[in-house]
């Protein structure tokens, strides 16, 4: 009888003690308090994480000595280059392209057979409505020669300004009670005749009879002839 009470005694401590290894393990895996930290357990974190990864069966066997591990070296790496930021390029304002000035020589200060034919046909017309030729001055003719060689250096057939006409007269040391002036570009001598004479404004400076003297400069470049026609009354 006792003996059977000793074998029943030794099988409930047995019992036991295998109940209560197993409850450890279950509630290591069910439950975890996070935040708690275990030295040299080489786990951190929580609970979960240190109960999950104990091994049942190397709690009965003899722990094996570690291994120590080769640290692995960690790799030059570069430090990222920042570049630094470039300067917005301020964009130019296109200059607009000026057209190159012709090369055109200088007129001679002598008046030239296309200025006298000019000047023949102005006449002409005046006498035919009764009006008195008009006398050539060279002062008026070397102003009216440097007007069409600019005319033909820049391609623009244009006049000065009111203002600086009167200048360049006054600055020649013209005398006068009234100038007027006409300006034209033709193929031929006669076509700068025909134009003036078919518009009434220039026209009307050709017939005046209040005009005494006449100055016409003639610029040839190409096939065109540059014309100036300045009159004056004194």
């Amino acid at each position: 009888m006792k003996r059977i009470l000793r074998i029943s005694c030794i099988l409930t401590v047995l019992l036991l003690s295998v109940s209560f290894i197993g409850q450890a393990y279950g509630w290591g895996w069910s439950h975890g308090s996070y935040g708690s930290t275990y030295p040299n357990s080489g786990l951190n974190g929580s609970w979960g994480a240190y109960w999950g990864h104990l091994d049942l069966k190397g709690m009965f066997q003899p722990a094996k000595p570690s291994t120590p591990t080769t640290p692995t070296p960690t790799p030059n790496v570069p430090e990222p280059v920042h570049p630094e930021p470039s300067q917005p390029v301020q964009p130019q304002p296109s200059q607009p392209l000026q057209p190159l000035p012709n090369r055109v020589p200088k007129p001679s200060s002598s008046l030239s057979s296309n200025e006298k034919e000019l000047i023949d046909l102005v006449n002409k017309e005046r006498v035919a409505a009764g009006l008195h030729p008009l006398e050539v001055d060279m002062t008026l003719v070397q102003l009216a020669k440097d007007k069409s060689h600019e005319m033909a250096v820049t391609s623009d057939v244009s006049h000065y300004s009111r203002w600086k006409f009167h200048a360049n007269l006054d600055a020649a040391g013209v005398s006068y009670r009234q100038a007027g002036e006409n300006i034209a570009r033709a193929t031929s001598i006669s076509r700068v005749h025909n134009g003036l004479m078919n518009s009434s404004g220039h026209r009307a400076n050709i017939m005046a009879s209040s005009y005494t003297h006449i100055g016409v400069g003639v610029v040839k470049y190409g096939t065109s002839y540059y014309a100036t026609q300045i009159f004056i009354a004194r």
